[in-house]
């Protein structure tokens, strides 16, 4: 059949977590269609949104990089290849003898609990040998229940981020639109190819006048510039004994505690409280820090989580010793501060780290003592001490590392432990993701996604998880949590926290 394309993937890509980020999405379905007659949509504008953007028919595979010392290949850097053949199946899966009806699960609020993704994810190997299938950018199953579709995309996290897959997912909206003949006036979508071309990045970086650090300025390099990656400093070799890379595999991992999952709801006019509660005081009204409404979003959610927390384990250390600190780490997309040389649609990954410290009474102090505005005015002046200059610093570090060094290193990410007061927030308020109409020709409310969730339970053997679900179509957002069920239940119990989010269900 031809050999594939093959495209080196840069840096960035290396060092984000090998794993797949899983979602799915529900579309409430017009009365008397055919689930075959959907499926048959989704296939056909699956391949004719892979004819347009290439990316969707790569796959990641791992290339043999030799150590130094032993002379014996690992899995090092990774490539992406490319080949027409290589299309995306959308898995047909018929639930409607087993489970609700679509409308019985949109009055429930879409259960978290019943969002098993050994029934709804497809089979996705991830697994990087050379030699084997290799990581899909996209696979996806359709889950047809009596009224509805549950669609299940799965993207492989070292080629897409955030960005990159929404984007991916419009795209195929835009083909499934098109394929039934609809017009819902959307915005048009076109992205390039060569926004797919992963030597984008290092060649604004190189272009900037940056060069790769040598190893002894690697080794000196500060936790902070490792941290806007994304990781902890590298373990090198003397120092790997006792440590072991970050897994999701429940096996590699101790027991984990017994986890709850929640999901929360926040209204527009909740939202826009929150954002006034977390504005600066009258007196400093002409202070240069003013927090955003994101900003505000993530105190509020900061402190909660914290005070939830303390109140399951007081006595914990990470949280009553003198000094005790408490760690915020925030996804941010570097597209634009990146360089201005980088496409909006950049179709390649490029997320950092924002990491904001205070100490853990602070955050969790009543708001009284410490108000709203002073947490979200720290988080706020994490971001805005984010330059291009540091980026390209902790951009260099990521290029420093060659094959062998990514093997061996154990690279470790702050959010992959339950020990600690670190908390990790992931928000896609700002991604385009549910505005992909798939188009009114079979679906009701022009295609328009009713919820977008994570399946069930994904993070539990390893973290706790927060993750801000996109805008709803009709205003508000949702906010998934997962978290220890003392600390869940002391978190439904927060008199502030429910001031401005509604519990949905588990």
């Amino acid at each position: 059949m031809g050999e594939p394309r093959r495209f080196a993937l840069n840096p960035m890509d290396n060092i984000m977590p090998r794993f797949n980020i899983n979602f799915v999405l529900t579309f409430g379905l017009k009365p008397g269609v055919p689930f075959q007659q959907v499926h048959d949509l989704l296939q056909a504008s699956l391949q004719s949104a892979a004819d347009e953007l290439p990316i969707f028919r790569r796959r990641v595979f791992a290339v043999p990089a030799a150590h130094d010392q032993t002379n014996q290949t690992t899995a090092g850097r990774l490539e992406a290849r490319e080949h027409p053949d290589w299309t995306p199946q959308v898995v047909f899966n018929d639930l409607s003898e087993s489970w609700p009806d679509y409308q019985d699960l949109l009055d429930e609020g879409l259960p978290q609990d019943e969002l098993d993704g050994a029934q709804l994810l497809p089979p996705a190997p991830t697994d990087l040998d050379p030699e084997g299938e290799g990581a899909a950018a996209i696979v996806a199953q359709a889950n047809f229940v009596h009224g509805g579709l549950l669609l299940a995309a799965c993207h492989f996290h070292s080629l897409v981020d955030g960005m990159s897959g929404s984007l991916l997912l419009k795209m195929w909206a835009k083909h499934m639109r098109i394929h039934q003949g609809v017009d819902e006036r959307m915005a048009r979508l076109d992205i390039p190819p060569s926004n797919c071309d992963y030597d984008l990045v290092p060649r604004a970086w190189q272009d900037a006048g940056n060069k790769v650090p040598p190893p002894h300025e690697v080794q000196k390099a500060s936790p902070e510039t490792w941290r806007l990656l994304g990781l902890l400093p590298p373990l090198f070799p003397e120092e790997m004994a006792a440590k072991r890379a970050f897994s999701l595999d429940p096996t590699a991992a101790p027991p984990p505690p017994e986890m709850q999952t929640s999901v929360f709801y926040v209204s527009a006019s909740a939202f826009a409280a929150l954002t006034a509660a977390a504005a600066p005081p009258k007196a400093d009204s002409e202070s240069t820090v003013v927090p955003t409404a994101n900003d505000a979003l993530m105190a509020l959610l900061w402190r909660c989580v914290m005070r939830a927390r303390l109140a399951a384990d007081p006595a914990s250390p990470a949280y009553a010793a003198p000094g005790a600190l408490a760690e915020l780490d925030t996804t941010l997309d570097g597209r634009a501060l990146f360089s201005d040389a980088l496409p909006w649609a950049y179709m390649g990954t490029l997320i950092f780290i924002a990491t904001t410290r205070m100490a853990v009474a602070s955050v969790v102090a009543p708001s009284h003592r410490i108000p709203l505005s002073t947490i979200a005015a720290e988080v706020r002046r994490s971001v805005k001490s984010i330059t291009r200059e540091r980026l390209h610093e902790a951009y260099g570090l990521a290029a420093a590392m060659d094959g062998a060094e990514l093997a061996s290193a154990g690279l470790r990410y702050p959010f992959a432990t339950f020990a600690g007061a670190e908390s990790c927030f992931t928000s896609f308020l700002s991604m385009p993701v549910m505005d992909a109409s798939l188009g009114s020709g079979v679906f009701v409310n022009g295609g328009t996604p009713d919820y977008m969730r994570p399946p069930r339970r994904e993070f539990d053997v390893v973290c706790r998880r927060c993750v801000i679900l996109p805008p709803r179509p009709a205003g508000g957002f949702e906010i998934l949590l997962s978290l220890k069920k003392g600390e869940m239940e002391a978190l439904e119990r927060d008199e502030e926290f429910a001031e401005f989010a509604q519990f949905l269900c588990h």
